[in-house]
């Protein structure tokens, strides 16, 4: 090996914890947002039943924003796992045959499960879509509670 390739080598194990650290972090604040939007759920559940619906409305507005927030955090970790993949993979094509390229695999393979609408709404956004639509239902159902 030369000094260029062992060199190449750390670079690529240095970035391979850099992708394994953003990739966790996506994933720990994919759970948050599962977490904070059941506790302020069931926290609007609490509040609508015990007192004023109007007070009630608090819960979804920013739940919804706590959401969203997550979200961006979500997205900017992914976008920086992603540049960090790209940058292994390219090592990888000059350190190793192609059967030895494991971040250059799961490039493809990720890319054939969330390259379409349904793979990113549904699976890798999954947790957002679900608490995001949530909140917009108790909106809606807390709205139409004080107006009627």
């Amino acid at each position: 090996m030369t000094n260029s390739s062992e060199e190449k080598l750390k670079v690529y194990s240095e970035i391979c914890n850099i992708f394994r650290h953003y990739s966790n972090a996506s994933l720990t604040v994919r759970v948050l947002s599962i977490v904070q939007g059941m506790a302020l759920l069931i926290a609007w559940a609490y509040v609508i039943t015990k007192s004023e619906p109007k007070y009630a409305l608090f819960f979804p507005i920013c739940g919804f924003i706590f959401t969203w927030l997550l979200y961006r955090f979500h997205m900017g970790y992914f976008r920086t796992t992603i540049f960090f993949a790209n940058q292994a993979s390219n090592i990888e094509k000059e350190l190793f045959e192609k059967m030895y390229r494991p971040i250059t695999a799961f490039q493809e393979y990720h890319k054939g499960l969330f390259d379409n609408f349904y793979g990113k709404f549904f699976t890798l956004n999954a947790p957002f879509t679900l608490i995001g639509i949530l909140f917009i239902l108790v909106f809606i159902i807390n709205l139409v509670i004080c107006i009627g």
